[in-house]
């Protein structure tokens, strides 16, 4: 085992942090307003943690031969992309993210395209960012000698606790919506079979931009006061979000107003 179990948990956070920092950094710019990403309230995404950690370990045989750095990289980060995928659907109902327009993809989860550039990471990741980070953490051994491990595990345990709690919250929240859009678009309907000629062509145009006078009965009753801050991120961030179970928050979510 090329690292100590203390090692392990601090290079998973370090990367975790990282990679929070990539993401919020690059969707922050992409988006054009400030997108605090990661699905836990701190500012990591276990994700890459997880990936990097495995990768690290997985790849120290071998660490001098590039393309079979590439090639782990590409494997292994893809098998962790589609389980980290597979897992919040499943376990929260969520899609954080979604590969359907790359050729290749399978099931939107992964595809060849991300994983490319997850390899190339690979490469650069153990070449020139491991070393340093290496050096810091054998400083950071040495003086601490496990309790930042110990410090790390308590809070992200916390933390991880509280965002399931946090996520299932907002599950129950949608839910309840969208019993209330099925009865809202069942009443436009009832409505309009029972109307006069002149009257239905304009409850046509009001069933078929049925979402957007949903969101507006929302936002008016303070529909953002129904969500905790975390909720509201997780609408800001995530703006491709979608609930797996959900037959109309999808599709008047966007129009929910996140502040």
């Amino acid at each position: 085992m090329p690292y100590t179990l203390s090692e392990i948990i601090v290079l998973f956070f370090t990367y975790s942090f990282i990679g929070w920092l990539w993401e919020t950094c690059y969707c922050s710019i992409k988006d054009h307003h400030f997108a605090y990403r990661g699905f836990l309230f701190g500012p990591y995404c276990p994700v890459y943690g997880f990936a990097v950690t495995t990768i690290l370990i997985t790849t120290f045989p071998f660490q001098d031969n590039i393309f079979l750095l590439f090639i782990v990289g590409f494997i292994v980060a893809s098998i962790f992309e589609y389980v980290a995928s597979w897992f919040l659907e499943k376990l929260f109902h969520m899609k954080l993210w979604d590969y359907s327009h790359l050729k290749g993809n399978i099931q939107g989860r992964v595809a060849p395209q991300i994983s490319f550039f997850w390899g190339i990471g690979v490469v650069l990741l153990v070449k020139f960012i491991q070393p340093v980070i290496q050096r810091v953490i054998n400083w950071e051994e040495a003086w601490t000698h496990g309790m930042l491990a110990l410090i790390i595990v308590l809070v992200m345990g916390t933390d991880t606790v509280l965002t399931i709690i946090s996520v299932k919250k907002f599950h129950v929240t949608t839910q309840q919506w969208d019993e209330r859009a099925a009865a809202y678009r069942r009443k436009l309907r009832e409505r309009l079979e029972s109307a006069q000629p002149e009257d239905r062509a304009v409850l046509k145009h009001r069933l078929h931009d049925w979402h957007h006078q949903f969101a507006h009965h929302l936002n008016n009753e303070g529909a953002s006061k129904q969500l905790s801050w975390n909720h509201r991120r997780l609408l800001k961030s995530f703006p491709k979000m979608k609930i797996t179970d959900s037959k109309y928050f999808n599709e008047y979510k966007k129009d929910i107003k996140s502040k």
